[in-house]
Protein backbone atom coordinates (compact mmCIF):
# COMPACT_ATOMS: atom_id res chain seq x y z
CA UNK A 1 0.00 0.00 0.00
CA UNK A 2 1.38 3.40 -1.52
CA UNK A 3 1.36 6.19 1.65
CA UNK A 4 0.47 9.70 0.57
CA UNK A 5 3.71 12.00 1.79
CA UNK A 6 3.84 15.37 1.07
CA UNK A 7 7.42 16.46 -0.31
CA UNK A 8 6.20 19.73 -0.99
CA UNK A 9 9.03 22.43 -1.02
CA UNK A 10 7.14 24.92 0.69
CA UNK A 11 6.44 23.00 3.57
CA UNK A 12 8.24 24.60 6.17
CA UNK A 13 8.04 24.19 10.32
CA UNK A 14 8.43 27.65 12.67
CA UNK A 15 10.46 26.76 15.46
CA UNK A 16 10.75 28.65 18.83
CA UNK A 17 12.72 31.42 17.76
CA UNK A 18 10.64 31.96 14.75
CA UNK A 19 7.28 32.13 16.43
CA UNK A 20 8.80 34.57 18.68
CA UNK A 21 10.31 36.57 15.67
CA UNK A 22 6.32 36.69 13.98
CA UNK A 23 4.70 37.38 17.19
CA UNK A 24 7.18 40.45 17.67
CA UNK A 25 6.78 41.24 14.10
CA UNK A 26 2.80 41.21 14.27
CA UNK A 27 2.68 42.97 17.51
CA UNK A 28 4.51 45.84 15.60
CA UNK A 29 2.49 46.10 12.76
CA UNK A 30 -0.21 46.25 15.19
CA UNK A 31 1.08 49.58 17.04
CA UNK A 32 2.27 50.49 13.25
CA UNK A 33 -1.28 50.33 12.39
CA UNK A 34 -2.90 52.00 15.29
CA UNK A 35 -0.24 55.01 15.06
CA UNK A 36 -1.44 55.36 11.41
CA UNK A 37 -5.06 55.38 12.44
CA UNK A 38 -4.29 58.22 14.82
CA UNK A 39 -1.94 60.08 12.19
CA UNK A 40 -4.85 59.42 9.32
CA UNK A 41 -7.60 60.57 11.47
CA UNK A 42 -5.16 63.93 12.14
CA UNK A 43 -4.85 64.44 8.93
CA UNK A 44 -8.88 64.67 8.03
CA UNK A 45 -8.90 66.72 11.10
CA UNK A 46 -6.14 68.70 9.79
CA UNK A 47 -7.79 69.23 6.57
CA UNK A 48 -10.79 70.35 8.04
CA UNK A 49 -9.00 73.19 10.13
CA UNK A 50 -7.21 74.57 7.42
CA UNK A 51 -10.46 74.98 5.30
CA UNK A 52 -12.21 76.69 7.37
CA UNK A 53 -9.55 78.91 8.81
CA UNK A 54 -8.92 80.04 4.84
CA UNK A 55 -12.79 80.41 4.44
CA UNK A 56 -13.00 82.65 7.48
CA UNK A 57 -9.70 84.30 6.34
CA UNK A 58 -11.59 85.13 2.62
CA UNK A 59 -14.47 86.08 4.78
CA UNK A 60 -13.11 89.17 5.97
CA UNK A 61 -12.52 90.51 3.26
CA UNK A 62 -8.98 89.91 2.37
CA UNK A 63 -10.29 87.95 -0.72
CA UNK A 64 -7.61 86.82 -2.60
CA UNK A 65 -7.35 85.91 -6.03
CA UNK A 66 -4.71 83.36 -7.89
CA UNK A 67 -3.92 86.01 -10.97
CA UNK A 68 -3.20 82.94 -13.45
CA UNK A 69 -6.19 80.53 -12.56
CA UNK A 70 -8.71 83.18 -11.11
CA UNK A 71 -9.41 80.60 -8.11
CA UNK A 72 -10.49 82.09 -4.78
CA UNK A 73 -8.90 81.29 -1.72
CA UNK A 74 -11.77 79.17 -0.75
CA UNK A 75 -11.31 77.38 -3.63
CA UNK A 76 -7.79 76.44 -3.15
CA UNK A 77 -8.76 75.86 0.63
CA UNK A 78 -11.45 73.13 -1.00
CA UNK A 79 -8.28 71.79 -2.76
CA UNK A 80 -6.63 71.26 -0.09
CA UNK A 81 -8.96 69.96 2.40
CA UNK A 82 -9.49 67.13 -0.27
CA UNK A 83 -5.89 66.22 -0.48
CA UNK A 84 -5.40 66.14 3.27
CA UNK A 85 -8.84 63.45 3.57
CA UNK A 86 -7.13 61.66 0.90
CA UNK A 87 -3.79 61.50 2.42
CA UNK A 88 -6.09 60.56 5.38
CA UNK A 89 -7.71 57.71 4.24
CA UNK A 90 -4.75 56.09 2.93
CA UNK A 91 -3.27 56.27 6.12
CA UNK A 92 -6.25 54.26 7.62
CA UNK A 93 -7.21 51.71 4.80
CA UNK A 94 -3.22 50.66 5.30
CA UNK A 95 -3.64 50.87 9.27
CA UNK A 96 -6.39 48.42 8.77
CA UNK A 97 -4.16 46.00 6.84
CA UNK A 98 -1.41 46.38 9.56
CA UNK A 99 -4.15 45.63 12.38
CA UNK A 100 -5.93 42.97 10.57
CA UNK A 101 -2.62 41.21 9.69
CA UNK A 102 -0.92 41.36 13.33
CA UNK A 103 -4.30 40.05 14.75
CA UNK A 104 -4.26 37.09 12.61
CA UNK A 105 -0.62 36.21 12.93
CA UNK A 106 -1.32 36.24 16.49
CA UNK A 107 -4.47 34.42 16.25
CA UNK A 108 -2.86 31.75 14.43
CA UNK A 109 0.07 31.44 16.06
CA UNK A 110 -2.07 31.24 19.48
CA UNK A 111 -4.16 28.58 18.18
CA UNK A 112 -1.95 26.59 15.91
CA UNK A 113 -4.20 27.46 13.30
CA UNK A 114 -2.69 27.62 9.63
CA UNK A 115 -5.63 29.18 7.71
CA UNK A 116 -5.47 32.16 10.25
CA UNK A 117 -1.71 32.36 9.63
CA UNK A 118 -2.02 32.09 5.56
CA UNK A 119 -4.81 35.46 6.34
CA UNK A 120 -2.48 37.45 8.52
CA UNK A 121 0.56 36.62 5.65
CA UNK A 122 -2.51 38.00 2.94
CA UNK A 123 -2.89 40.89 5.39
CA UNK A 124 0.81 41.87 5.18
CA UNK A 125 0.91 41.21 1.06
CA UNK A 126 -1.74 43.32 0.95
CA UNK A 127 -0.55 46.34 3.39
CA UNK A 128 2.93 45.97 1.31
CA UNK A 129 1.17 45.89 -1.75
CA UNK A 130 -1.01 49.01 -0.93
CA UNK A 131 2.06 51.35 -0.13
CA UNK A 132 3.98 49.92 -3.32
CA UNK A 133 1.33 51.06 -5.68
CA UNK A 134 1.12 54.72 -3.83
CA UNK A 135 4.73 54.90 -3.58
CA UNK A 136 5.36 54.24 -7.63
CA UNK A 137 2.18 56.99 -8.00
CA UNK A 138 4.34 59.54 -5.91
CA UNK A 139 7.18 58.46 -7.57
CA UNK A 140 5.37 59.13 -11.35
CA UNK A 141 3.94 62.30 -10.07
CA UNK A 142 7.64 63.70 -8.94
CA UNK A 143 9.18 62.95 -12.07
CA UNK A 144 6.15 64.05 -14.27
CA UNK A 145 6.80 67.52 -11.76
CA UNK A 146 10.42 67.97 -12.28
CA UNK A 147 9.75 67.14 -16.47
CA UNK A 148 7.47 69.70 -16.32
CA UNK A 149 10.21 71.82 -15.30
CA UNK A 150 12.90 71.38 -17.93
Amino acid sequence: MEQNQNTSLFQLNLDAQNSYTLRSAASWAKVLGICGLILGILFVILGIMVQAAISRYESLDYGYRYRSSGMSMGTLGNIGMAFYIVVGLVFVITSIFAINAGNKINGGLRTNDQATLNAGFAGVRNYFAFWAIIIIILLLLILLGVAGNL
